[in-house]
């Protein structure tokens, strides 16, 4: 496996090279009914199967006349009577086709003694404000294209082609199972020597946000076969495995090494913090991805790496957060040979965006975790000045 001490840890770039020139996914397909589809990802083109509307409609509330009588101008409407001379032709319905030409509701009035009076300026052409047939949607026309993720709209496009079923991408199944002998539960109250499991609800939002089918596993102890029992327990369902903790050279973190003897070892230590003693490997052709326990790595490598590798999975265009040019009152050190995650605090008025820096090790996990904003520096020599500007992402 490459190793940071051999000099060539791979970048995060990298890192989705080296997994994606191994992994060759063939992510299956599944039919759902258009309100069960949202946020799915279509496997296919879906093409209206009607027009709309099925004849020509008015496009907005009216009467239809018939625009020959309007050719010499305006005629004596005084003894105009609904139904013979006029019809009434509201917002998107249909109207007798003897009319071929809507007045809007507001040139007209109905004087008590019959017949209609209309505005004085009114010019009255065929076609007039009518939607001809298929206008809002025609038979054969595209609704969605293969690889979108369906959102609201899509799916209102779809029901107005007719389309009641989707046929989309199974999600990916990815499992995330914890490890370490010093975790307890969420909601348990730790001991000395004991921390809290959060990762396991970082990983089920953000892979289920991320388009992904959580499998979440029970806390593993620092056992070996215990370990590699819930490796192979995941193998069986998984298209995707995570592994959480481990990852380093503690006294009992086993998780790197087990995945290299388990697997085809890709890489064992990153040029990227948090999260460096990131390994990986393929397992019967699996992504096999040992990350390490701290929270705020954790977060990171789902962030950057796991969501890529959903994406590949799915076809889907990288995802892009909204981001916001801010001022570093304080600039940055240069970070050469390392991408580092920057977590921030924001200042904002109307004139302005500050973004302050939050050190890690000086902050609370807490503190950090939630932050508005992020910012990753570059592995290059050239740090940040006080008072320069950059683009940071936003969180909230």
């Amino acid at each position: 496996m490459l190793d940071l001490h051999s000099g060539k840890a791979p970048t995060r770039r990298e890192v989705i090279d080296i997994i994606l020139n191994k992994w060759k996914p063939a992510p299956g397909r599944e039919t759902l009914p258009v309100d069960a589809a949202i946020g799915r990802v279509a496997a296919r083109d879906h093409l209206s199967r009607h027009d709309l509307p099925v004849v020509r409609a008015s496009s907005m509330d009216g009467i239809g006349v018939d625009s020959s009588t309007f050719a010499a101008g305006a005629p004596d409407t005084s003894l105009w009577r609904e139904g013979a001379s006029y019809v009434r032709a509201d917002t998107g319905d249909d109207f007798d086709d003897r009319f071929d030409a809507v007045i809007p509701i507001e040139a007209v009035r109905f004087p008590e003694g019959g017949g209609i009076a209309l505005a004085e300026d009114l010019r009255v052409t065929p076609g007039m404000n009518v939607r001809p047939a298929g206008s809002s949607v025609r038979r054969g026309e595209l609704l969605v294209a293969a690889g979108t993720r369906l959102r609201p709209f899509d799916l209102a496009a779809l029901v107005l082609g007719g389309v009641t079923e989707a046929e989309t991408l199974k999600k990916p199944i990815i499992a995330f199972i914890p490890t370490g002998s010093e975790l307890v539960s969420q909601g348990s109250v730790p001991a000395r020597g004991q921390t809290v499991d959060s990762n396991s609800a970082l990983a089920r939002h953000m892979l289920a946000e991320m388009g992904a089918d959580p499998l979440c596993f029970p806390i593993v102890r620092d056992d070996r076969e215990a370990l590699r029992a819930a490796v192979r327990r995941a193998r069986a369902e998984a298209d995707i495995i995570l592994l959480c903790g481990g990852s380093s050279k503690g006294g009992e973190d086993y998780n790197a090494q087990l995945i290299a003897e388990m697997g085809e070892g890709l890489f064992h230590w990153i040029a990227s913090a948090p999260g460096r003693p990131t390994a990986a490997a393929m397992l019967d052709g699996v992504p096999l991805i040992n990350m390490p326990g701290p929270p705020l790595a954790a977060y990171f490598v789902m962030d950057w790496c796991v969501r890529a590798l959903i994406e590949h999975f799915l076809g889907t265009p990288k995802s892009a957060r909204k981001t916001v040019r801010a001022r570093l009152p304080e600039g940055l050190e240069a970070t050469e040979g390392m991408e580092i995650l920057r977590k921030l605090d924001l200042r904002e008025s109307k004139e302005s965006c500050e973004a302050r820096v939050i050190e890690m090790r000086a902050s609370s996990t807490v503190r950090s975790l939630t932050a508005p904003a992020q910012l990753v520096t570059d592995a290059g020599p050239q740090g940040r000045e006080p008072g320069e500007s950059v683009e940071i992402e936003l969180l909230r």
